[in-house]
């Protein structure tokens, strides 16, 4: 029997409830309750275990990129990969600082040399897909062998002590490769699945949907089949993205979910065991049109809304995040209650005077990160709120824990963004502190196209505001 065969075998099912125990202890905590009831029903467990994060960035090139599909060149994919593990300078990098995460960065099909970049691993299965507007991306046999190379990976992290796996991937076009894979699968026009990706143009969205119904159109995938979908408009790292949430899934670890392209993925690992999502659990909302029908798919309905486009673990390490405070939280002597007089009396919004000029230096970093413009939606807002109201172009957690009297009612504010409210003034505080300790290792880790040697924009608004000065 095949590693794939086998590995599908040993995936069990299981049932995801409201936990009572974790609600009675976590009185007031809103998702709080649904994240770690979640994940202690992925682990059959009274008593969670600390996580062990593994963060894996799976990256290729796509065929179909050289149809002009994405606001950058088909080298963004090996600067960013350099990016990664070079310059360290990557969104992957600052949010994998943030979680207390252990990042690896495979090649499963870049198009270009990259021995000469250090800690790579060297998957690679070609130099890029094919065009799937001809014919297939890949072949039958290099499907297997992208999933069986995920499964493989999966089973290597876990032998070393790993449980919680965060999923990132890079490579330009890969947001069509999604878009058709979910317009397939979820049953969806491939107008209502196309989305902008890297914040490309109105004229080079028009040519992405177009591109996307001809791919569907000339391979015909069987949306029952996981294997067929991934060989005729997939991409070698969504192939790994899907056999690491098999592999995880039948040793029963979780798998945290990023934004649409590993959504992608999970759909593709659905498509071939159905029981691997009751491994995996969402985090954001994306802005990706696609993204709210694959979770939908899957079973999954997001905790978070970040207005993040991006999968390179942003958003899974937030919830990795919020796991952790939440293990804290159900394993300490005191139960955590509604705060009523919190819920009566939210405290006044900020009269603080915001320093403009700073604001605009701060945002001309923020455009010049290696990441697409506007990208990182609530975590560049919280980075240039604090620039304005800190007076500082690059703020600090410090700066912020000296000025956290001042700032309170700000950061209160800022956990509205979980889908549930929290009702505790202090689990709030708590809350908001993690998504600004997020935004300013965003802000602050990552290194600009210029420092890092990365190819900027060349459609869309990005065209307009990114450069090497």
């Amino acid at each position: 029997m095949t590693l794939l065969k086998t590995t599908i075998n040993n995936i069990k099912t299981i049932q995801k409830q409201y936990n009572k125990a974790v609600a009675s202890k976590l009185q007031g905590c809103g998702s709080l309750i649904d994240i770690l009831s979640d994940y202690m029903a992925i682990k059959n467990t009274c008593t969670p275990e600390k996580l062990k994060k593994a963060a894996i960035i799976t990256c290729a090139d796509h065929g179909v990129a050289a149809l002009n599909v994405s606001a950058y060149p088909q080298k963004a994919t090996m600067d960013m990969t350099r990016n990664y593990l070079i310059s360290k300078g990557a969104v992957a990098n600052a949010m994998t600082n943030f979680s207390c995460a252990d990042m690896s960065v495979v090649d499963m099909g870049i198009a270009g040399d990259m021995s000469d970049v250090p800690n790579l691993l060297n998957k690679k299965i070609a130099l890029g897909t094919n065009n799937f507007t001809t014919g297939p991306a890949m072949t039958h046999e290099q499907a297997i062998q992208a999933l069986e190379t995920g499964i493989t990976m999966a089973e290597e992290a876990i032998a070393n002590g790993y449980n919680c796996f965060l999923l990132g991937e890079m490579g330009i076009g890969n947001t069509t490769a999604s878009a058709a894979i979910a317009s397939c699968i979820c049953n969806i026009s491939p107008e209502k699945a196309t989305g902008r990706g890297t914040n490309i143009s109105d004229k080079r969205l028009e040519n992405k949907i177009a591109i996307v119904k001809k791919a569907l159109a000339v391979n015909a995938p069987d949306s029952n089949d996981g294997i067929d979908i991934l060989s005729k408009i997939g991409g070698f790292e969504f192939g790994c993205l899907s056999g690491i949430i098999l592999g995880a899934a039948s040793h029963s670890c979780l798998v945290i979910l990023d934004g649409f392209n590993t959504a992608a993925a999970a759909l593709i690992a659905q498509a071939l065991c159905p029981a691997s999502t009751h491994y995996l659990m969402p985090s954001h909302l994306a802005g990706e049109p696609a993204h709210k029908a694959s979770l939908q798919k899957l079973g999954l309905e997001p905790y978070i809304d970040l207005k993040l486009q991006l999968s390179e673990t942003a958003g899974s390490s937030v919830i990795a995040r919020f796991i952790d405070l939440s293990i804290d939280l159900f394993t300490q002597d005191q139960p955590i209650n509604i705060d009523s007089d919190y819920q009566n009396n939210k405290l006044a919004s900020n009269n603080i005077t915001l320093n403009k000029n700073i604001m605009e230096l701060c945002q001309k970093r923020l455009d010049n990160l290696t990441k697409p413009v506007n990208s990182l939606g609530k975590f560049e807002e919280i980075a240039l709120y604090l620039s304005g109201a800190l007076d500082k172009v690059q703020p600090t957690f410090a700066d912020v824990k000296i000025n956290k009297i001042k700032l309170l009612p700000y950061i209160l504010n800022i956990s509205h963004c979980l889908k549930k409210p929290i009702e505790n003034i202090s689990i709030a505080e708590q809350v908001g502190l993690i998504l600004i300790d997020g935004s300013l290792h965003m802000l602050n880790d990552m290194k600009t196209f210029a420092e890092a040697a990365v190819a900027i924009a060349n459609d869309g608004p990005g065209a307009q505001k990114q450069n090497y000065n």
